[in-house]
């Protein structure tokens, strides 16, 4: 009991000081002392296991409540399923302009502990990065948004718009036990919000630091999770039988690796390319501002091609992922199955692109049905938010482009841009390649010390610009 009093008076004391230090007597801030409370508080963060499955993010929910109650911050905490937290909380503005959301995720993914150098929980700084199982995706983003509503709160600033901050569970799964619940739920707490930042975005530096494009990223490729069912014959596998439904379900499958689905050009996949020119080489700027057309060139089409992740975003893609049969290797089963992950470009219809698939398949006995798949969807660019990050860009980093990305996989952002919300991508943490970090959803994942230091501060500086008046 006195030990537990004396941390947690020691944690008020730490959070009174620097938020007393972090005000030069002309209101002005000092980043030092709030760069410093925010690497404290990521290392805090870091120790809390959320790995999902199962998820236990209450934790972090009640993690940030506490400080959220010390500092006298509007919030509540949710707790929808057993374990499954979600932290709302709410730093008021004039009301002139619609709120802002401050959108992340508190689960991260599982670990193998035998290939980490560290501990995954225990999180250490080592050779200038910050080790630990969600540093990158992503607590290490969720906390610079935590610590600039903790310094708008502090800062006492005139703002024309609320800023909600939203710690959902479940993302990694999908999301429907966090902000898909919180949405379709709560979408009272906020208040017709005009603008949603979230996980996505991405920035890019040459190997000397010099940055060269800061990335919003307004629109992701969405999953359509299938499941294919193949019936059969069954019996004794000492009789093979050529119709059975292992058979019929290989040489679906086959059909499918065989297919390529055919190339789209979405406007938002066109955006981001055009707005890549001024990084490409002479030679190429010229084929990406014009992409549309150059795509026509057979040749360039095989170049775009050869870089899997420009093909990702250039049509649906197939992934064979889980395969089920029979229990026992003698028997024949009356129906196998397949899990694949398939991804569509925004704009997508799930019916048509399932008809497309069952027409490559033709095979009655084969049935195709959807476990998880949400509407392909974007968010304009031509946007006070855009606008914000494009100022503050120029400041920070004068000779970087404003870039649009195109996420292959998915975020949480679909189920507020079906509120209406534009919803966006966007990092702070720029940095060399090197000095960035890495090991998203593998091993020894790691963020840069200074990339999250500089990036507390670039994110703040851009929800200001927005809400500051």
């Amino acid at each position: 009991m006195t030990m537990n009093f004396f941390r947690a008076a020691s944690s008020i004391a730490l959070l009174t000081f620097f938020s007393l230090s972090a005000f030069a007597q002309n209101g002005a801030l000092k980043w030092e002392p709030i760069q410093t409370e925010a690497y404290a508080l990521l290392l805090d963060y870091l120790k809390l296991d959320t790995t999902n499955p199962p998820g236990n993010e209450i934790r972090a929910a009640k993690f940030f409540a506490a400080i959220c109650q010390r500092e006298g911050i509007e919030h509540k905490v949710f707790e929808p399923f057993p374990g499954r937290g979600t932290l709302w909380a709410r730093v008021k503005g004039s009301g002139s302009e619609r709120p802002i959301i401050l959108l992340n995720h508190s689960d991260v993914v599982p670990h193998d502990k035998a290939f980490w150098t560290t501990e995954p929980f225990t999180p250490v700084e080592k050779d200038g990065f910050i080790y630990g199982r969600g540093a990158l995706d992503m607590k290490g983003l969720g906390m610079a948004q935590f610590v600039t509503l903790l310094t708008l709160h502090r800062s006492k600033a005139k703002r024309t718009r609320d800023v909600i901050f939203l710690a959902t569970a479940d993302e990694e799964a999908g999301g429907l036990q966090g902000a898909g619940w919180f949405a379709k739920n709560h979408p009272e707490l906020l208040g017709k919000a005009e603008f949603l930042l979230n996980e996505g975005g991405g920035n890019f530096a040459d190997d000397t630091g010099k940055v060269l494009s800061i990335g919003v990223g307004p629109s992701e490729k969405t999953p359509a999770w299938l499941r294919l069912t193949a019936t059969g014959a069954a019996g004794h596998a000492s009789i093979p039988r050529p119709d059975s439904s292992v058979n019929r379900l290989i040489r679906a499958l086959n059909k499918l690796l065989d297919y390529k689905p055919p190339m789209q050009l979405t406007p938002a996949v066109e955006q981001m390319f055009k707005a890549s020119a001024p990084l490409r080489s002479a030679t190429m700027r010229a084929k990406f501002e014009n992409i549309r057309e150059s795509l026509k060139d057979s040749d360039f089409l095989k170049l775009i091609e050869s870089d899997p992740m420009a093909n990702a975003l250039l049509r649906n893609t197939i992934s064979i992922t889980m395969l089920a049969g029979s229990n026992k290797v003698n028997i024949i089963p009356p129906a196998a199955s397949a899990d694949i992950d398939t991804r569509v470009v925004p704009g997508e219809k799930l019916d048509r692109w399932i008809a497309e698939l069952k027409s490559v398949i033709n095979d009655d006995k084969v049935k195709i049905e959807p476990i998880l798949a949400f509407d392909a969807n974007a968010s304009p660019i031509d946007t006070a938010l855009v606008k914000a990050v494009a100022t503050v860009s120029k400041r920070n980093y004068p000779d970087a482009v404003i870039s649009y990305p195109v996420q292959a996989g998915f975020t949480d952002c679909h189920f507020f841009r079906e509120l209406g919300i534009h919803s966006y991508g966007f990092s702070p943490f720029v940095a060399a390649p090197r000095q960035l970090g890495g090991g998203v959803h593998g091993n020894d994942e790691r963020l840069g010390k200074q990339a999250f230091l500089d990036g507390v501060k670039f994110f703040y500086e851009v929800i200001a610009q927005l809400s500051e008046k």
